[in-house]
């Protein structure tokens, strides 16, 4: 009983710190200039470089795969153990 109090609690301060973070970030959107929106996409594209291994490619979808059906199984069991509280 005490672990699934301490996951809401938790669950409801990441919901919080979500809410401020995207606060922020739109007060920061609304006063950024044209100017300053193309510089950071300029940055974020000459930052990224394509993986052309098809085999880490595919490693990469894998991994991808795996991490949604943990993250799946994570949420079904605490849903599961809401129902029971």
């Amino acid at each position: 009983m005490l672990q699934a109090e301490l996951i809401r609690e938790t669950l409801a301060g990441y919901a919080r710190a979500n809410e401020v973070i995207e606060d922020e970030r739109m007060e920061r959107f609304a006063h950024m200039t044209p100017e300053e929106s193309r510089a950071i996409y300029d940055d974020l594209v000459e930052g990224w470089h394509p993986t052309t291994s098809s085999t880490e490619m595919e490693w990469m979808d894998l991994w991808r795969a795996e991490t949604l059906v943990a993250i799946r199984h994570a949420l079904d069991r605490l849903a599961k153990a809401q129902r029971t509280v």
